[in-house]
């Protein structure tokens, strides 16, 4: 008897360009854990919501990968952020242990804004940019749906306030958390060790942690995703 294991094999690529062009010091590929909220979304997306097939089939609601976002945390993560970047300790608190081999990791460690205020109780920003759509898919049958966007020259940075952002964990986000996107509340700084906030943290299916990548203002990256059965 021969046993069919199925799961879903995740491949991310980063490709850094300064005014166009491509900097490899600062381009990542690597292989990434789809999580277990990932693994309940498959089983959850090919079921009929409510006993229903026609109901799952016209629901509005239901969900799809719409967005991805960085930050600084994750076991890869190789700069002091403490020592070296006082300003994005501050703003952006926790650990740097989570890894890409634990299907439990559940959120971004150190989530980074792409866009809106800096700082500690600052009006709510963008956390995640959206996907490009519709996707890429591909095979014969498909077997394979690829995603990309891209965070430009003036993401992460916001306005300036932070002229380098060492990023080193990427995950990829369902359509569902649109509300998280935008929170305010993402960070509890009360809480330590790692202050996160768990009631409005947006919540990923896919994560992957990579060697530091230093953005500054001057470096736009285009974020290539593989999602193959």
């Amino acid at each position: 008897m021969f046993k069919d294991i199925m799961d879903a094999k995740v491949n991310v690529k980063i490709t850094a360009r300064e005014r166009g062009k491509r900097v490899p010091q600062l381009c990542r590929e690597g292989h990434n854990i789809w999580v277990n909220q990932g693994r309940q979304y498959l089983a959850e997306v090919i079921s009929p919501s409510d006993g229903t097939f026609a109901a799952h089939f016209n629901d509005s609601t239901v969900r799809v990968v719409r967005y991805m976002g960085f930050g600084i945390g994750g076991d890869a993560q190789g700069i002091d952020i403490a020592g070296t970047y006082a300003t994005l300790d501050t703003h952006y608190p926790g650990q740097n242990i989570f890894d890409d081999d634990t299907v439990t990791v559940p959120y971004l460690e150190r989530p980074v804004k792409v866009s809106g205020a800096a700082g500690v109780g600052a009006s709510a920003g963008v956390w995640m940019n959206s996907v490009t759509a519709p996707p890429t898919f591909s095979g014969s049958p498909i077997t394979k749906v690829e995603f990309d966007t891209l965070f430009d020259s003036n993401a992460l940075h916001l306005s300036g306030a932070y002229p380098s952002v060492p990023i080193s964990e990427i995950g990829l986000f369902l359509s569902s958390e649109q509300a998280s996107r935008t929170s305010e509340e993402v960070y509890d700084y009360i809480t330590g060790p790692a202050y996160i906030n768990t009631s409005t943290r947006p919540k990923l299916i896919a994560y992957n942690t990579f060697d530091t990548i230093t953005k500054t203002v001057s470096v736009a990256l285009e974020v290539h995703w593989e999602v193959q059965f």
